[in-house]
């Protein structure tokens, strides 16, 4: 039977960015998008990495610092980012407050991405 409501509350809860960020949340796979609510706690950050797909990211609580290959932004309530394919960025919280955010990116690849690498110029 196809499963159409899910309720977060329920869901368990786990790594969105293994290896690279401290974010943790729960999601849905769908067939052509994958949407997920996810929280960075304060205090941490997401290292700069990368995914083969698109990503798009509204902010539901907190303040983080984007930087979206050079382009840095701070964030907050109501505002939307857009990560194209294959950029590098990576994602600090500023102040004490949680960053809570829903996303959704595209099924060519999984929740996960690629830890930028350290030594590229």
């Amino acid at each position: 039977m196809t499963q159409y409501y899910y309720d977060t509350k329920e869901m368990d809860k786990a790594e969105a960015g293994r290896g690279y960020s401290t974010a943790v949340g729960t999601w849905v796979e769908g067939e052509r998008i994958i949407f997920g609510d996810i929280c960075i706690p304060a205090g941490t950050k997401a290292e700069a990495h990368s995914h083969p797909n698109e990503q798009f990211i509204i902010v539901l609580q907190g303040r983080v610092r984007y930087d979206i290959e050079g382009d840095v932004k701070v964030v907050e309530k109501g505002e939307i980012v857009h990560i194209p394919p294959n950029v590098v960025h990576s994602a600090e919280v500023v102040g004490d407050e949680d960053f809570l955010f829903i996303t959704a990116k595209d099924t060519s690849w999984g929740i996960h991405g690629n830890p930028a690498d350290k030594n590229a110029s």
